[in-house]
């Protein structure tokens, strides 16, 4: 089962656009949901980043918003 951990920068934005806009609360729990079910589904987008953000992912909120992220293993 795969596991979100949220830095503290993204934990700042999130509360930030829901504040600026409110609607965007239930679009971007659906992605977060989905991102933990289905890395790949295909409605994310999910792609690897290159340049200044090589090594880590994108997933898509909507048209405008996106979320970055990095695969980290976990051999407990």
């Amino acid at each position: 089962m795969r596991e979100l951990v949220w830095s503290p920068a993204f934990t700042r934005q999130l509360k930030r656009l829901i504040r600026q806009n409110p609607q965007m609360r239930k679009v971007v729990e659906e992605t977060l949901q989905q991102l933990t079910d289905d890395l790949f589904y295909s409605i994310l987008r999910t792609h690897k980043l290159k340049g200044q953000l090589e090594g880590k992912w994108s997933c898509s909120i909507d048209y405008s918003y996106r979320i970055v992220f990095k695969l980290i293993e976990n051999n407990v």
